[in-house]
């Protein structure tokens, strides 16, 4: 990376509220050396008698494209320099772990609402970046 880019990290669940994250992202923050990391973290899964790692595997990555899938297609459509992966574990510990090992600058992501109480509540990974996250976090309603 060189020292003008910036890295911007988007959790992508494939929701109504993380795209509107990214679309913000793309209206906000779009500019030469501006590059956005969008990212699905899988919960982790302990394999059993009749699961293997490499059938979680399998089912982690397929379940992590079908979330990006749509961030992709906004992503070209917003013509923004985007990088997706698809990591496992905590969200928040893997989001944490992706800003050091990038660099990042930031994370932007969706809110959810919760019933009548939408706008107060959210959700327990937001709210955790919110407390532990080394770079600034912004929430888009």
């Amino acid at each position: 990376m060189s020292p003008k880019e910036t890295t911007i990290i988007v959790p992508m669940d494939g929701s109504a509220a993380a795209l509107r994250a990214l679309r913000h992202v793309g209206r906000t923050r779009r500019a030469p050396g501006v590059h956005v990391l969008v990212v699905n973290v899988q919960p982790g899964i302990l394999p059993g008698s009749r699961i293997s790692r490499a059938m979680i595997a399998e089912h982690q990555a397929a379940q992590g494209e079908e979330a990006l899938h749509p961030a992709r297609e906004l992503a070209a459509r917003l013509k923004l320099d985007a990088t997706f992966y698809v990591r496992t574990g905590d969200p928040t510990g893997q989001l944490i772990a992706l800003v050091r090992e990038t660099g990042a600058s930031e994370i932007v992501m969706g809110t959810r609402g919760l019933g009548r109480l939408g706008g107060l509540l959210l959700g327990s990974t937001a709210t955790k970046l919110v407390q532990l996250s080394p770079v600034p976090v912004t929430l888009v309603k």
